[in-house]
């Protein structure tokens, strides 16, 4: 264990998105301006409205997540647009080092979140509420959510005690390893027993079922973090044991079902508190940047909104073709799109409740509504219904919006290429593609964990009832074949877990957990293991230089 100083800027703490009935707190946390009715909920709001700063945007831990694998890729299209300083094609490119900028961003952002549940736990500690416990509960359990990213992520997890962190005072404690482990299980156990259910409190605060969740991706990917840089990994049978176990237990709760219906559900508008969610960030409707990814994959001439004109995409990222590639014998499943306008040139007008964009992989030659000669309405037929046509980019180069899955940083980097991702919907609220989203984002759903047991059924040699929960989460999907015994393999399951949670930001993890993070994709050939744990960011090792032996390889 080592010993850290960390300077934690008090006025930061609770700036940001405000989520439900955020309070504007005292920076200094005078309890005696802290009262009246509420002020204890007001406390606990700020810790969970950190996750916006980490979730909602593509540069963030989408990019550390996403764009460092072969689910997305930025081109800078035709040369210079979405160049942004080529941080995002470092990141694709595994050339990424301490220096980068969205590694010190994502950094500091989980350190602001733990920081903000220390504050908290030691402000509540001082108020007399009756639901005093359960919010100090939650703010510990989101403290160890939080430092379970960061040890995912750059291998450490930083601990401070509350009053310190107040007082700004005191050395932070640094975990990494087993001690890490040790440290999350212990803070997670702690809070199980005094928080409450899905059922009574929603999938937007931390819940038993949460607890069980996390616990679950710990020790599915303990043979990770305890050997970052191995050749091999060596999934222990203990380990297994306690992923079946947490899974178990979260899917014969009752609190969850997987949706049945239509898999873009889990997605849609009106998601809160969707069955699968077991733990979610919750959108409330003032959110400043919640439609950020949806609005990153469009085309600059597609509309998501019928009220505001301005909302469309912005043509920044796309899929890989390698990605595309593990959807050739797939493209039957449910999963891979929902159309809700024919992209062929079959639908010529329809009317306004009809309208929407497609979900999924957007792929093809595109067709949507489109602006009238003034730019002021959308183009009408006589008889009011709304136009549909073949889509152009007007606002760039005039192409037509054809998406092709060959992309690269070189031949094939045209504003058109790459297969889209359409999977959250489209906001209509959002003014201008890029803000207001209601739609809930889920952290951990509940065919996720069915995919969890079955990797550790399959890790053990149990394939049939590996088999089952997969087939569980293809029927429930309601796609046209079921897995047999002769296709399952590790191999198949990662393909399985890319078909079910594409853009939902497990993807890195997933890759380095199946030794699949060095086998090169599009835009990438860098096969160094260094690049499995993030650099610590320049900054942070330059102040702290105890921590400089994380940038192996840099």
């Amino acid at each position: 264990m080592k010993r850290l100083f960390i300077l934690i800027l008090l006025p930061l703490v609770f700036s940001g998105c405000k989520k439900l009935d955020e309070k504007v707190l005292d920076e200094a946390l005078n309890t005696e301006l802290l009262t009246g009715p509420g002020t204890a909920q007001g406390v606990l709001v700020p810790v969970y409205a950190r996750m916006s700063r980490l979730l909602d945007s593509y540069q963030d831990y989408f990019q550390l997540q996403e764009i460092s694998t072969d689910e997305a890729i930025v081109p800078y299209r035709g040369g210079t647009d979405w160049y942004n300083g080529g941080v995002m094609i470092e990141m694709q490119q595994h050339n990424y080092t301490a220096t980068h900028s969205s590694l010190a961003t994502v950094f500091n952002n989980i350190n602001q979140g733990t920081a903000r549940a220390a504050i908290a736990i030691y402000t509540l500690n001082n108020l007399t509420d009756a639901n005093k416990e359960l919010y100090i509960a939650e703010a510990r359990g989101m403290g160890a959510f939080y430092n379970s990213m960061l040890f995912e992520l750059f291998g450490v997890c930083i601990y401070k005690d509350p009053a310190s962190v107040v007082a700004g005072t005191g050395q932070s404690e640094v975990y990494r390893g087993q001690q890490a482990i040790d440290f999350l299980i212990k803070e997670l156990d702690a809070v199980a027993p005094t928080l409450k259910n899905k059922s009574e409190v929603g999938a937007g605060r931390l819940t038993k079922g949460a607890v069980l969740g996390l616990k679950a991706k710990i020790f599915l990917n303990r043979a990770v973090y305890l050997n970052r840089y191995g050749a091999t990994l060596n999934f222990e049978t203990e380990d297994m044991n306690k992923v079946i176990s947490y899974c178990t237990e979260l899917i014969g709760s009752g609190n969850y079902a997987l949706e049945n219906s239509d898999y873009f559900k889990i997605f849609d508008i009106n998601n809160h508190n969707h069955s699968e969610h077991i733990f979610a960030m919750n959108h409330s409707n003032d959110a400043n940047n919640g439609n950020l990814i949806t609005w990153f994959a469009l085309a600059r001439n597609q509309h998501g909104s019928l009220t505001n004109l301005q909302a469309t995409g912005t043509d920044g990222g796309s899929i890989t073709e390698s990605f595309w590639n593990t959807w050739k014998d797939n493209k039957d499943d449910p999963r891979f799109s929902k159309v809700v306008i024919p992209q062929d040139g079959s639908v010529s007008s329809v009317a306004d409740n009809k309208w929407g964009l497609n979900r999924g992989l957007l792929y093809g030659q595109q067709y949507g509504i489109v602006l009238n000669s003034t730019k002021s309405a959308f183009k009408r037929t006589a008889n009011g219904e709304l136009v549909i046509e073949k889509l152009f980019n007007t606002v760039k180069t005039g192409e037509a919006v054809n998406f092709s899955p060959e992309v690269d940083f070189d031949k094939f980097n045209g504003h058109s290429n790459g297969i889209r991702v359409s999977k959250n919907e489209y906001d209509p609220n959002s003014t201008n593609g890029s803000n207001y989203s209601r739609v809930d984002q889920p952290i951990i759903r509940l065919a996720d964990i069915h995919l969890m047991r079955a990797e550790a059924y399959l890790r053990k040699g149990i394939r049939d009832l590996a088999l089952a929960d997969i087939n569980a989460v293809r029927t429930a999907r309601k796609h046209p074949r079921m897995m047999t015994d002769t296709e399952l393999s590790l191999e198949s399951l990662l393909r399985e877990r890319g078909f079910e949670l594409y853009w939902e930001m497990t993807r890195r993890t997933d890759l380095i957990r199946f030794g699949k993070y060095e086998t090169g994709w599009t835009g990438n050939t860098n096969k160094s293991v260094d690049k499995r744990v993030f650099p610590i960011p320049q900054a942070t090792v330059d102040a702290n230089p105890s921590l400089m032996k994380q940038n192996q390889g840099y």
